[in-house]
Formats: structure tokens, C-alpha cells, sequence
């Protein structure tokens, strides 16, 4: 996971945005709509980034899901309310995602698709595949990159032996997380950016099991309950529990958390 500690929020003074008729480079339609209120930014290595403006529609793309299940789950991060309640991806734009080309298991990219969907479902977020990417999987990506435009990065999902990264040792089969960052206007904040990193000798043994293609994907969904804000529970009937124990799809506890996760609000646009 990433902590939103990393990051530090600072203001753009919203200012004579134009003059003699002229745009002030940067200004967006949102930003009148705004009018007042300052574009949030965050710096990052002493560079300081504007948040990009949220697109689409001011409306969810596929349904709230109903939480209809009791069980344990726990977040990842909590906005500052009073309630606690979770810090979200914005349900009203598609999350994209894409596959990191280096160390890629061979047809393993179904079974991604497959992991993806079963959060998909649980949450009512809809996620949009872009393709491969030949960006080196880590979690101190750039959240805004040139080679994915003006937005934040998709989530990203590679892979990687222990060899090269040594949080993968051991019993560790996976690592996953997003960033807490502000939206681009007022104080809430929104997860952006999630990775996903799999290691793919672990990934090669499980194949090997007769439930291996299942027990692959579990491991792969796993790590997106932490990209959409899921932590590790205690109870061993999770999927969420921080060794898994031949589960193969999400528990109670996993679908009220993930339901909860999926059932924020627009980012304003």
C-alpha cells in the first residue's frame, strides 16, 4: 500500500486567470466552474503536479452494489469524517488498468481479466482494460506520467521475482495498494494509481496445482482488494486474511468491505 504521507498538498492561487481575451495556459472549463475555489496540486521529489480534473459524467457507471453480507473487513485508508468511512476510487469514471509486459507468466493475462471482474462485481466499479505497458512495475511510480496523457496513471499489474524485489520473499505471493491523494477541488481525497505486483515464480508453482488457474486469480484479486482500499482481516474465511488458505473467491466480510469500497461519491467534475 502507499501511504498518503508521501505527498504534500499545497495550493494554486487562483488568480487573474486571464487576460486580454487569452486563456492562462492550464485553465479548464472546470476550473470556471470552480471559480474561487483553487485547483488542488500535490508535490512530488519538490515538483509540484495540478490534480487533473476528473472527466465524464457526474454519475456512476454501473450500479451501487447492496451490501447483503456480514463479516470482517477493514480499510486501508479512512477519510477524516466522522463516520471513518474509506477513502474511494471515483465510481462515476472507469478505472483503466494496465499489464506490465516484463515477466508476464505466459496466457496469464485471462486470468488478470478474471481477478478484475470478480472486483468489479463485488464493488460496482467498472474498470476498463488498456493493454500492455512497458512500464517497470513499482510503487513509487510518477502518478502522472507522459506516456498516459494529462490523468493519473492507470492501475498498473506486473510482475517480478524475489530476486528483484526482496518484499516478495518468503511466503509473499503478492503486494498491492493505491495512493490517497486530494481530488482537484476541496478536501476530499480519492485513491489514484493502484499497483499490483505478483510474483511470478509463486505464480509458476500454484499453476502446478490442480486448482491452480483458480488459486492464481484468487492471489491476483487478493491484491486488488488492496488497490480499492481493503486491508488484511484475522479471520482465515477472507480472502482478505493475510495468508490464504486455498480460498478461492471472496468471503462475507470481503463483499460488505468491497460493496462499502465501491459505494462512494462522484469526484466533482
Amino acid at each position: 500500500m502507499r501511504q498518503a504521507g508521501r505527498f504534500a498538498v499545497v495550493v494554486l492561487v487562483g488568480a487573474a486567470l486571464f487576460a486580454a481575451g487569452a486563456w492562462w495556459k492550464g485553465v479548464t472549463w472546470s476550473d470556471l466552474r470552480h471559480w474561487g475555489t483553487p485547483r488542488n496540486a500535490i508535490e512530488i521529489d519538490g515538483q509540484t503536479i495540478r490534480i487533473p480534473v476528473a472527466q465524464g459524467p457526474d454519475q456512476r457507471v454501473l450500479p451501487e452494489v447492496e451490501v447483503d453480507t456480514v463479516g470482517a473487513y477493514d480499510l486501508l485508508f479512512r477519510d477524516g469524517g466522522p463516520d471513518g468511512g474509506p477513502v474511494r476510487y471515483d465510481p462515476c469514471r472507469p478505472l483503466e488498468y494496465v499489464i506490465a509486459e516484463e515477466g508476464l507468466p505466459d496466457g496469464f493475462v485471462p486470468t488478470v481479466q478474471a481477478a478484475v471482474a470478480s472486483v468489479s462485481q463485488a464493488t460496482g466499479l467498472a474498470f476498463v482494460y488498456e493493454g500492455l505497458t512497458d512500464e517497470e512495475v513499482d510503487f513509487d511510480r510518477a502518478l502522472v506520467q507522459e506516456r498516459y496523457g494529462n490523468r493519473f496513471a492507470p492501475i498498473v499489474i506486473g510482475f517480478q521475482t524475489e530476486d528483484q524485489n526482496p518484499d516478495l520473499a518468503g511466503t509473499v505471493t503478492g503486494l498491492g495498494g493505491s495512493s490517497a491523494v486530494p481530488g482537484a477541488y476541496g478536501d476530499a481525497q480519492y485513491l489514484r494509481s493502484g499497483v499490483v505486483i505478483i510474483d511470478s515464480e509463486d505464480v509458476a508453482r500454484i499453476l502446478e496445482d490442480p486448482d491452480g488457474e483458480a488459486l492464481a486469480q484468487a492471489v491476483v484479486a487478493h491484491e486488488l482488494g488492496h488497490v480499492v482500499g481493503l486491508a488484511h482481516v484475522g479471520d482465515t474465511h477472507e480472502l482478505m486474511h493475510e495468508s490464504n488458505l486455498r480460498l478461492l473467491d471472496w468471503g462475507p466480510g470481503d463483499l460488505a468491505g468491497l460493496a462499502l469500497a465501491g459505494a462512494g461519491e462522484c469526484e466533482p467534475r
